[in-house]
């Protein structure tokens, strides 16, 4: 019995082996065909992945962020979830010199909006990585009461830069041939 029963596991496995090699050419062409996510770009979810693959496919300007990003000390994490804005972004953490920041989008949307409050956040990010004096949540507000516009009153900030960056992707992602 013992014999049989361990013929039976390297058949299996050997089996298992094969229909791997099989299926290997097809997820390798797949994967080829795949703009690849930076290491600096995480997703934090399914969805979030999809909009990060989707706009480093369809957009020249996104491609351009997540360049920037991927020669910065930033680590961004994208996630979706309800929010009552189209997306933020908020600083985690520094340590080891590497600054932590996660963006948030808001679903349910459609895609090309998705993608353009994406690179909005991203271009947010661009912006922190040429600001090495942001290593804090109150140092970030500090940057943008400098550089940009702070609201008090619903604790948001903006910059015109980050508005266009959003109109461009949208465009790229509505108009793309």
């Amino acid at each position: 019995m013992a014999a049989t029963s361990g013929l039976r596991r390297v058949v299996i496995v050997a089996s298992l082996g094969v229909l791997a090699g099989m299926a290997a050419p097809a997820a390798v062409a797949e994967e080829r065909d795949r703009p690849n996510l930076t290491g600096r770009l995480r997703p934090a979810d399914p969805k979030a992945a999809s909009l990060l693959q989707t706009g480093l496919a369809r957009s020249a300007t996104f491609r351009r962020l997540a360049e920037v990003i991927e020669h910065s000390d930033l680590l961004v994490y994208v996630e979706t979830r309800p929010l009552p804005v189209p997306a933020q972004l908020q600083f985690v953490v520094a340590a080891s010199g590497c600054r932590h920041v996660r963006v948030s989008v808001r679903v349910p949307g459609r895609d090309p909006d998705l993608v353009a409050w994406t690179a909005h956040e991203l271009w947010h990010a661009v912006e922190i990585a040429g600001a090495a004096d942001v290593v804090d949540q109150a140092s970030l507000v500090r940057f943008y009461e400098r550089t940009g516009q702070v609201s008090r009153r619903n604790s948001t900030a903006e910059t015109g830069k980050a508005q266009e960056i959003w109109a461009q992707v949208l465009k790229e992602m509505l108009y793309r041939r």
